[in-house]
């Protein structure tokens, strides 16, 4: 079988670790077998790692929306233990006829929204030059970064949101002051820009014990998935944060060079070892 690195045309999956490859992956195709194996478990990664100084083994980069799917699993299962403690055999028909509450359904809409991104961002990732680790857990915290890119122009710590309605801008400051503030449809989300800001501080601390992270262009990035934007949509920033759709946070990831392959690795290899899978 040749080791050459391609661009995989269909949807499969690793015949190693199992993971899905979504169209535009790179892997290596196996006629004979027909069977793709990633670029991680034909040893890119670890190459690459080994030529920026790290050691020679493949990056964890974790599951997307796998610490959110837990969460949802662990309050439908209790709500439906609840209803056979307290219900007994009638616990079925009350199940079925009952909506789960909506906190609960909350969380298995975020983890819909953090995998669907995260296909989407897989298809960046090519082991070499742009780098891709999902639902990262913060040491000390009950937080986690939903998914993080590491390219050539620097980190992008990005927080997945599957929201439904219109995202907007919108201005709600008097005559003499300033007051954007972020709309979905019509609630006020403002407050998801200020919970990035622990996230982007876990990954400067991570780099900055590093010579290799020194100086890496951090980008806060809220992706909202599966939401409508107006025609003439263009993305924005406000406190700092981008506001992005998949499409156009491709397009933000693939801009600027200012980070060498070698120095990708090594960054990559410090986040992965520094904020765990969660």
């Amino acid at each position: 079988m040749s080791s050459q690195l391609i661009r995989l045309r269909y949807r499969t999956t690793c015949s190693r670790c199992g993971r899905e490859l979504p169209p535009g992956s790179r892997g290596v195709w196996n006629r004979e077998a027909r069977k793709a194996t990633c670029a991680d478990c034909t040893g890119t990664v670890a190459a690459a790692s080994a030529q920026a100084g790290g050691t020679n083994t493949a990056l964890d980069r974790g599951k997307a929306g796998a610490s959110t799917r837990r969460r949802y699993t662990a309050l439908h299962e209790r709500r439906e233990r609840e209803a056979r403690e307290k219900l007994g055999r009638l616990s079925g028909i009350y199940l079925a006829l009952t909506n789960e509450p909506q906190s609960t359904r909350a969380w298995a809409a975020g983890a819909r929204g953090e995998q669907a991104l995260g296909a989407f961002l897989e298809e960046l990732h090519d082991g070499r030059e742009t780098f891709v680790l999902h639902d990262r857990r913060i040491p000390g915290s009950k937080a986690n970064v939903d998914h993080l890119v590491i390219a050539s122009g620097g980190a992008f710590v990005i927080d997945a949101k599957r929201y439904e309605g219109e995202i907007r801008r919108v201005e709600r400051g008097g005559f003499f002051s300033l007051d954007e503030r972020l709309y979905v449809g019509r609630r006020d989300c403002t407050k998801l820009l200020a919970g990035m800001a622990n996230q982007v501080a876990a990954v400067r601390d991570a780099l900055t014990t590093t010579v290799a992270g020194e100086g890496v262009p951090i980008t806060p990035v809220l992706c909202f998935v599966a939401s409508d934007w107006s025609l003439f949509a263009r993305p924005f920033q406000l406190g700092g944060v981008w506001v992005e759709w998949p499409g156009s946070l491709r397009k933000r990831v693939q801009r600027g060079a200012a980070l060498g392959p070698d120095r990708v690795a090594s960054i990559a290899r410090r986040l992965s070892e520094s904020l765990p899978p969660a």
